[in-house]
């Protein structure tokens, strides 16, 4: 097999001219049944690093487990636009239709397959997984093993014990933009990765801006939200908030000042709805999403040129993926934070159904940096991740304090 010429055919099947230097490792670490896990910041192309391997493996089949139903159809699409035969089978499907999507599956019609984590583990799929050739299960957003396994999703913890006992162990895969060197470690233990080969990439965001602003009360916190979204949304914007009831008041206020450009998502919607109303602004039909933490988990829309936060984050993993969603195509983008200190009494109530002493530290720390005004926000963020960054970014809101100060 002519490893070099077959990866370069199943890029350009993925529309790829030629693969960045931190892609190219870890595809040949899952070439050769390596176990592997990465960190890459947003818009580093991830899934390219499994799919090649996927694709080249056609004759077997790929699982990818993903934490949304959204990024599952986001991701579907994206391969089924380049004819690579991939589909999801989800909970909202009807039973015919999940019933069809899993024939093509263990026919070889499909060979890459998106589900859930509580899809993976269930009696009935294990079934399913021992009667096809399973050359891989890939964890995207594998943060999420840490972050939700120990509260509410708790099935992220099976998929190690799960993959263990199949016929033919798979090679496991696991990609996140947001973990510390523990939190990976920790990830590789939870999932029983052997020795798996890891790859920590360059996480900064250059392009991005990053503002931060203590408010009084909601009164305030809506006219700044209305300010900066006059002054920096151009395509499309999304604005996070920590509540159901949260999404929805600030849908009501904005829909006003923005009529037919907002739209909202959050659980409290049916899957149908939901799915709707996030289809319509990544189709561009409206601009401004107000949304719970889940949405936007990965999807790569390049026009997003603006991250609100209405609330204060649950933690800097959330900040750091939200963010994320902005200036993936590399453009100028705009990242606000509003605040105040019902957020954090807020954010603390979510947090203790769970009871996770993670799920608080990580608030404290949340809380800690939005407290700080004397370090360049950039860096803060880095730092919680393990890079260090040499010299401030010169732009965020305490950089540019700094330089009034200084003049």
């Amino acid at each position: 097999m002519d490893i070099k010429r077959n990866i370069k055919a199943a890029a350009q099947l993925l529309d790829i001219k030629k693969l960045r230097k931190h892609q190219v490792k870890p595809i040949h670490s899952i070439l050769n049944d390596q176990d592997t896990i990465v960190l890459a910041r947003p818009s580093a192309g991830k899934s390219i690093i499994y799919q090649i391997p996927a694709i080249m493996n056609a004759d077997q089949r790929t699982i990818v487990i993903e934490p949304t139903l959204s990024l599952m159809y986001d991701q579907v699409r994206k391969l089924n636009d380049k004819g690579i035969p991939a589909c999801a089978v989800d909970s909202t499907m009807k039973r015919s239709e999940q019933s069809k999507a899993l024939k093509r599956f263990i026919n070889g019609k499909v060979h890459i397959l998106y589900v859930t984590p509580e899809r993976f583990v269930a009696e009935s799929f294990y079934e399913i997984l021992q009667m096809v050739p399973l050359y891989m299960v890939v964890v995207d957003e594998c943060h999420c093993v840490l972050d939700w396994g120990y509260s509410f999703r708790q099935d992220y913890l099976r998929i190690g014990e799960v993959a263990d006992h199949l016929p033919n162990r798979p090679v496991l895969a696991a990609f996140t933009a947001t973990a510390t060197q523990s939190d990976m470690q920790e990830i590789a233990a939870v999932l029983h990765m052997n020795d798996p080969a890891v790859y920590r990439n360059d996480l900064q965001c250059s392009n991005l801006t990053y503002i931060k602003k203590r408010t009084i009360d909601r009164e305030q916190k809506r006219k700044l939200l209305c300010k900066y979204l006059r002054k920096y949304h151009k395509n499309s914007s999304v604005i996070y908030c920590n509540t159901h009831k949260a999404v929805d008041a600030v849908y009501e206020h904005l829909k006003k000042k923005f009529p037919d450009e907002v739209t909202r998502s959050h659980a409290g919607f049916s899957s149908a709805k939901r799915v709707k109303n996030e289809q319509a602004f990544l189709s561009g039909d409206k601009s401004i999403m107000v949304a719970t933490t889940a949405f936007g988990m990965g999807i790569d829309l390049g026009a997003i040129d603006l991250v609100i936060h209405f609330n204060m984050p649950l933690s800097l993993t959330d900040y750091m993926q939200q963010t994320g969603r902005a200036g993936r195509d590399g453009q100028k983008a705009h990242c606000v934070l509003l605040y105040d200190d019902e957020d954090y009494h807020i954010n603390q109530a979510i947090l203790s159904d769970s009871g996770s002493k993670r799920a608080r530290k990580q608030l404290d720390c949340m809380k800690e940096f939005c407290d700080d005004t004397k370090h360049c926000m950039s860096q803060l963020l880095l730092a919680h991740f393990g890079q260090t960054m040499k010299k401030n970014c010169n732009h965020c809101t305490i950089c540019q304090k700094s330089r009034r100060n200084n003049t």
